[in-house]
């Protein structure tokens, strides 16, 4: 961070989990600005960015709202997208990233940085041209990883169910340093923000959890709170999990949490449903190639079937395609 100066943060993207960002940010004090588009953007800019705890009254937070081309360079910037979406948005990210700045995606699935630094190959179901893994140098990226569980209603609300968690590392060997700023940001904003040498262990915990859950949420519109407390899904849950599991390892990384760890974590989460779930029931595309593609694409390489997180990707899929015909 450039001297003294309070840095100026962006966070681009404007649902559940950049409003979330950008709202908690800007009530601890910090100079932000949220990126968006279309009635998003006039919405936050009308009635500010709304929150509400489980169970508490919605709070209304001020944030500056602006779009891509009005934004300007920050120091930091947070990509708060599906990441089906990055690609596109490639360009108007770019608008807002400086030599300095640190960039932060806070995606879904395996990120296009997985294999940085530059000159392997891309994650293709991420990353299809190649083109983000040129675009913002490895040295000024932050690996982070999500453990929050947040929802935007149609009224412009955010509900968020506990304290959201946001586990931050060096994406390349040498730029651990520039994330050091990253938790006085985060002091006092109520999420709460852990450095960790080896963000890849916690990305593949997350993985887990995402391809486990997701897609099982559309197949049998079933909650969090379902899926780990009903015997015949959690049978299902637990078998993509060791699927996952056994991919990470075969990757050379151990995941920071176990099978066992991932059931508990699950189990906490109350009958909440998914991003996926949420996304189906608004009739939006699915993020299938950044929770399931992105993985199987590494699967593929290592040989490795994984046939029931296939089986429910395929079957969530249908479900998809029918209700986008009958719809049309």
């Amino acid at each position: 961070m450039p001297g003294a100066r309070a840095p100026r943060i962006a966070v681009f993207g404007a649902g559940s989990v950049g409003a979330l960002v950008a709202g908690r940010l800007a009530a601890a004090g910090r100079q932000v600005t949220l990126v968006a588009r279309g009635s998003r953007l006039a919405d936050v800019r009308a009635n500010g960015v709304r929150l509400a705890d489980e169970g508490g009254p919605v709070s209304r937070i001020e944030v500056a709202a602006c779009a891509a081309d009005e934004a300007g360079v920050h120091d930091i910037v947070f990509i708060a997208l599906k990441g089906g979406d990055v690609p596109a948005a490639r360009a108007d990210i770019a608008r807002l990233v400086g030599p300095a700045t640190l960039v932060v995606p806070l995606l879904n699935g395996i990120p296009w940085w997985y294999r940085q630094p530059t000159g392997t190959a891309p994650v293709r179901a991420v990353d299809p041209e190649g083109a983000l893994a040129l675009s913002f140098a490895p040295e000024r990226l932050a690996g982070a990883v999500l453990f929050l569980t947040s929802a935007l209603h149609a009224d412009g609300v955010v509900h968020v169910r506990g304290r959201p968690r946001i586990v931050v590392g060096p994406v390349v060997e040498g730029n651990g340093r520039a994330l050091e700023g990253l938790a006085a940001v985060f002091a006092g904003s109520g999420i709460d923000l852990a450095l960790v040498p080896d963000v890849r262990a916690d990305m593949w915990s997350k993985v887990a959890l995402n391809l486990a859950t997701n897609p099982l949420s559309v197949v049998a519109e079933a909650t969090l709170e379902a899926q780990f407390h009903d015997p015949a899904l959690l049978a299902v849950v637990r078998q993509v999990l060791e699927e996952v599991l056994a991919l990470a390892r075969a990757e050379g990384c151990e995941p920071r949490l176990g099978l066992e760890e991932m059931i508990a974590v699950g189990a906490r989460q109350g009958p909440f449903r998914t991003s996926m779930a949420q996304d189906f029931a608004a009739g939006r595309a699915l993020e299938l190639g950044a929770i399931c593609g992105s993985v199987f694409e590494l699967a593929e390489e290592a040989g490795m079937a994984m046939p029931v997180a296939r089986a429910l990707h395929d079957l969530c899929a249908f479900k998809a395609a029918r209700r986008a015909c009958a719809s049309a």
